[in-house]
């Protein structure tokens, strides 16, 4: 039934008698004014005036014609298609994969199920993907990194259709590993959701076979140098006896290999890999079992990890006799500013008590250290003007013990210290790498310039800054390093030592002087006013070896012979190399300024480029870790691999860090679990009111589809008014009218 009303309000006959009226009057009107006129001409105007007046009108009460009409749509149906890694599996008598076989089905129901219904397919892994068409299928794989069917139902209530969802068709192994409940998702789902599954239940065969690499145990983060473990769980079904070799890589290397006699028992078998890490930055680590003849899948007889292979943080002890200029430098211009060093500085203020100050947090350490634990919680032991009666000789043993099995030490000079501290027949004194002399062995207190040997010239230590100090017969070649104000006098070198600097007024007494001791290192340093080459130059905004010195000697001790370089950089780096998904990953910045000391006065950004080419920036916040620590947190989208590159601004310099890569997801997730889930697939289609099939019987499913093309009655409107296009007319009809009247001759 066809309707006609006005936008208005107005009845339809008020209209007419408008316009009735207005066209009676305009033609009462042309008749007394153009009555001299041809007929034929002024009927033409008045035929124009009433056309105006018609458009007018419909503006004014702008009719509405309405109508019902019937239409007939095709239900619409989803189709879910998973396409994880798991459905790559070939574990059917046909030798297809699952997904394979679910393709091949699916393009063998398209022309039946497109003639009946408004097909849409979504193909899901971690997460749901609409296709634009479902023929798209044809050149899908199975590689997913993880399965959801949480996310696979979610995306096929959104699926945008105009006729409502008859129902969803879902073909996967039912393998949930990722966000999201299943069991919840499907009570949200109003359409009857029928589930095909696809697979075996491989356990409950007797014929069945395998190898599978059940755990993976590797740190998320390895030092350099340091000894690692990497645990793998073996679990075999049907081959107890059987010999297998189980292969350690790292990035695609072979690093170890062991034999493992297969058992019959629940559970896995543990196989332990011990190695020493010897590259930086991130690695593969892959372990894998070569398949027997027997087995059908052999997706699952390996398995990789990804970690971060950084150098441990050198944590450095410093425990201080007096309250004296030299522990202020070192602690304030050295330990603090240095972005790679931990520190906890101890000084004796009273009788035994002692201060600290610290960047290391948690620290508890108040006194002297007195267990193993505390000594093996630092790398390097700096010990200042402080009496040897402060350290007890198990004390001292515990600390030389700590030396042999790595860390670093160094003893400074002063006058409670050293021979005039009563050292030299002390366990640590004889452990040092000079005769120390006795309590009266007496100070050198007038200034002087350390003179290199040629072996110091050379040395880590001296790397960098050995051209301000003197050496035989020769002056600085870099001039201006004011003088150390003295040093403590010591004995001769001892046979394994290496003097690197001497006094030139003492008979080339060795003032700084190193040894090994075990797999440690431990140096004697007597000079106690480094203070001066750090204060003089900085007045005179020279260049100074202090920062360079001291960073240099704690690193040799500590066994890191890296320079370090007076200039503006920035290193980065994150907590991990591979996160799972759902984790966040923490980016971190060191900057240093120009003179290579820790800063906060820099701009510090990430740009993050995600899988699929999306790039991202953040802003890296100051740290409480220290001078020169940044940070920021994110939170990762998807699975895939992300590129960042942290960049600085600092007074007006730009720098970049060597740009970093890490992984989300989850290597080995899809293969950790092989077995067809038809439980949970029939929980599901039961949630919904839908039913469950296997693959090999799902051809029935199509005769219970309900075919039926769905009639609805449509209500349209369509408005006999256009504003523009009548407004347009409007000023057209006038404008032709005046035109005739100027050729009529006419007012």
């Amino acid at each position: 039934m066809v309707q006609l009303s006005l936008a208005g309000g107005h009845s339809v006959w008020v209209m007419i008698v408008v316009a009735a009226a207005a066209m009676v009057l305009a033609g009462f009107f042309y008749a007394w004014t153009f009555r001299m006129l041809p007929p034929a001409r002024w009927r033409i105007l008045y035929a124009l005036r009433c056309a105006a007046i018609l458009i007018v009108v419909l503006l004014l009460f702008r009719p509405v014609i309405s109508y019902y009409r019937e239409l007939e749509e095709k239900p619409a149906l989803v189709l879910l298609v998973d396409r994880s890694r798991s459905m790559s599996i070939a574990d059917s008598p046909s030798g297809l994969s699952r997904f394979d076989q679910v393709r091949q089905l699916i393009q063998s129901w398209l022309p039946n199920l497109q003639e009946s219904f408004d097909l849409r397919l979504v193909a899901f892994a971690e997460r749901a993907q609409v296709l634009k068409s479902p023929g798209e299928i044809v050149n899908m794989s199975a590689d997913g990194e993880a399965t959801s069917l949480a996310r696979a139902l979610d995306g096929a209530r959104q699926v945008g259709t105009r006729a409502p969802i008859e129902a969803a068709i879902l073909f996967s192994d039912g393998i949930h590993n990722a966000a999201g409940h299943p069991e919840e998702a499907a009570l949200r789902v109003n359409f009857p959701v029928h589930a095909i599954g696809v697979g075996a239940s491989l356990r409950s065969e007797a014929s069945y076979r395998d190898i599978q690499l059940a755990t993976l145990d590797c740190p998320e983060r390895l030092l350099l140098g340091n000894k690692a473990q990497i645990k793998v769980g073996v679990e075999a079904i049907g081959l107890a006896g059987r010999v297998v070799s189980v292969v350690l890589q790292e990035e695609g290397n072979q690093l170890a290999q062991q034999e493992l006699v297969l058992d019959d028992l629940v559970g896995p078998q543990e196989v332990t890999f011990e190695f020493i890490p010897s590259v930086k930055g991130r690695r593969a680590f892959r372990v894998a079992i070569p398949a027997v003849p027997e087995e059908k899948i052999a997706q699952n007889n390996e398995r990789t990890a990804i970690t971060l292979v950084v150098e441990p943080g050198i944590r450095v002890l410093y425990i201080e006799g007096t309250l004296r200029a030299e522990y202020g430098a070192i602690v304030e211009r050295f330990l603090s500013k240095d972005p790679d060093i931990q520190f906890l500085a101890l000084v004796r203020t009273k009788a035994n008590q002692f201060t600290r100050r610290t960047n290391i947090d948690g620290a508890t350490l108040q006194v002297i250290p007195q267990t193993k634990e505390d000594y093996d919680r630092f790398d390097v032991f700096i010990i200042g003007d402080l009496h040897s009666s402060f350290f007890r000789t198990e004390d001292q043993e515990l600390l030389l013990e700590r030396i042999r099995e790595g860390a670093g030490l160094v003893m400074l000079g002063g006058y409670n210290t050293l021979g005039p501290g009563g050292y030299a027949d002390t366990p640590l004194g004889k452990a040092l790498p000079v005769e120390l002399g006795g309590t009266d062995v007496g100070q050198v207190t007038e200034p002087f310039l350390p003179e290199l040997t040629p072996e110091g010239a050379n040395h880590p230590i001296f790397a960098n800054i050995a051209d301000f100090f003197p050496r035989a017969g020769e002056s600085p070649r870099v001039a201006g390093l004011p003088p150390l104000s003295g040093c403590t006098r010591v004995g001769a070198a001892r046979p394994a030592a290496s003097v690197l600097a001497v006094c030139p007024l003492e008979n080339q007494m060795p003032v700084l002087a190193v040894q090994p001791l075990g797999k440690g290192r431990v140096a004697v340093f007597t000079g106690d006013t480094t203070r001066n080459w750090q204060q003089g130059p900085r007045v005179l905004d020279q260049q100074s070896p202090f920062i360079q010195f001291w960073g240099q000697l704690v690193r040799y001790l500590a066994g890191r012979s890296q320079e370090v370089k007076a200039e503006a950089s920035v290193v980065a780096s994150t907590d991990k190399a591979y996160y799972e998904p759902g984790e966040t990953i923490t980016i971190s910045a060191i900057v240093r300024d120009a003179k290579g000391e820790g800063t906060d006065k820099a701009q510090v950004r990430a740009i993050i480029k995600g899988p699929g080419g999306r790039q991202e920036q953040l802003s890296l916040g100051n740290l409480p870790a220290g001078a020169g620590h940044y940070g920021v947190p994110y939170e990762p989208r998807t699975s895939g691999t992300y590129e960042i590159q942290v960049e600085a601004s600092l007074d007006g310099q730009e720098l970049k860090a060597d740009p970093l890569a890490v992984e989300v997801g989850r290597p080995n997730l899809e293969y950790e679990k092989l077995d067809l889930d038809e439980k949970r697939l029939t929980e599901i289609a039961a949630a919904t009111g839908g039913r469950y099939f296997h693959i090999t019987s799902a051809a029935g499913l199509l005769e219970q589809l309900n075919r039926a093309a769905r009639k609805k009655r449509v209500y349209s409107e369509q408005p006999l008014y256009s504003p523009f296009w009548m407004w347009s007319a409007f000023v057209g009809v006038l404008t032709i009218e005046w035109v005739l009247r100027r050729r009529f001759q006419l007012r």
